[in-house]
Parts: C-alpha cells; structure tokens; sequence
C-alpha cells in the first residue's frame, strides 16, 4: 500500500528501481510488489517497464464518493468540538448563493437557537459563509458579489463589497472567519472551512455563542479548535494541504 501511494502521488511514471531505493529493498522485490499491484488493476504498466496509476483507482473513487455522507462523516468531530467549547456547533453546505444546516448540535452553554437542519442561511454575514467565499475563486467571488445583494443584517453587517473582500482575505490568510454581530445582534460565531478531495471548499463548520459570552472567551484558542475539526473533516474527505 505504500507503494502504490508513492506512486499515485509521483509526478511521473516510476520504475522497479526507484522503488527499490526507496523503500530500502532488492530490485527483485521491488518488481514483485509492481506485479501484484499491475496484477491486481491497481497499475498500469509502460513499454518502458515503468508503472503509473490505472483507471481502476478512479473507478474506486468515484465508487466511494457515492458512498460517502459527510454529515455522518463529519459527526464525531462535531460532538468533539462542542464538548471542548460547551457551544453549539454548525455543519453547513454551500449550495449556490446560501449555506444549507445539515447538523447542529448544541451545546450545554449555549444560546437558544432558531437555526435548524435544512435551513438555508447567507454566506457574507456569517461565520461559516466567510470561511466558505474566502476560499473560493476569485472569479467565483466577484461572480457571487455581482449577484447577491448585500443586506444589512446585525448591527455590524459589511454592506460594502470592497470591503467584505478585504476582510475575506484576511480570514483565507488566519484560516478562520469571524461573525461579531454581523447576522444577528447579540451573537458571536467562529467558523473554517472543509475542503474536498478536489481541494475545493464545500462546507464550513461553525461555533456559536453570545457576543458577552465571546468577551470571556479566549477566542484564538476556540479557533484553533474549530479549524482542527475542519481539518480532520477535510483529510477524511481526501483533502490534502499542500
């Protein structure tokens, strides 16, 4: 298995030998794990004897993302990191211009709440939807500030695109995003993002607590918590940080 993940991650085509050197074996063994691996569909083999991925991988892959449900994914990692900051945690997906709820488990220090699962949410007054249109493409981003219509909604709302953008690449710097009454007065939100397979941001997941309660908070350090969640959650998808 290690060698074929070598493999999969070299850029070019690899041989018996480099094999060999690499994992500190015989050119005879070497060959012997290539065999089983081209044996098994797992490799194609050149004319020149060197070896690349097959299309079987893909087929795999393509078998597994079916299969995969990010919210069960996704739910240890959520209850872990309500039960480290004792505040509700979000778990939300973009879908187009909006985030969708698609897990919410509250915590025993948090606020009543009318979020719920299946409801869709805005992306530039909150704090998973900055993580998720930092971490877009600049053309996805002027296309998305193009189309929505930026409403003030808390007392602290950025309404200006020029400045929203500068403030998302500010959070696509420190990983994390930041709602201090910008969705709704009174309430406080840390979110990151999750990122795919494919490197792309698909989801975000966030905290939730009441702006008295963030004054006593060591916020940085319920950052770091909940970036270490999405990042858990994006390795499980495939995501790869480069």
């Amino acid at each position: 298995m290690a060698i074929l993940d070598y493999i999969v991650n070299s850029p070019t085509p690899v041989s018996a030998t480099e094999i060999a050197r690499e994992f500190d074996m015989s050119i005879s063994n070497a060959y012997k794990y290539l065999d089983d691996l081209y044996k098994g569909e797992l490799l194609t083999k050149n004319k020149d004897r060197t070896y690349i991925p097959s299309f079987k991988l893909v087929e795999y892959g393509s078998i597994i993302l079916k299969k995969i449900s990010l919210r069960d994914l996704a739910q240890p990692h959520l209850v872990d990191l309500m039960v480290k900051t004792g505040q509700t945690v979000h778990l939300v997906v973009k879908d187009g211009n909006e985030g969708v709820y698609i897990e919410k488990i509250e915590g025993p220090h948090s606020l009543p709440m009318m979020s719920k699962i299946g409801m869709r949410m805005n992306l530039y007054a909150t704090g998973f939807g900055k993580a998720i249109l930092a971490n877009l493409s600049e053309q996805e981003l002027d296309e998305y500030l193009k189309t929505v219509k930026l409403e003030k909604r808390g007392k602290n709302t950025v309404t200006d695109p020029l400045k929203l953008k500068k403030q998302l690449n500010e959070i696509k710097k420190i990983g994390y995003a930041i709602d201090n009454e910008e969705n709704e007065n009174g309430i406080f939100c840390i979110g990151a993002p999750i990122f795919n397979y494919d490197n792309q941001v698909i989801a975000a997941v966030s905290i939730s607590m009441s702006t008295s309660q963030a004054k006593e908070t060591n916020v940085e350090k319920y950052a770091n918590y909940v970036m270490d969640c999405t990042k858990k959650i994006s390795r499980l998808l495939g995501f790869k940080n480069k």
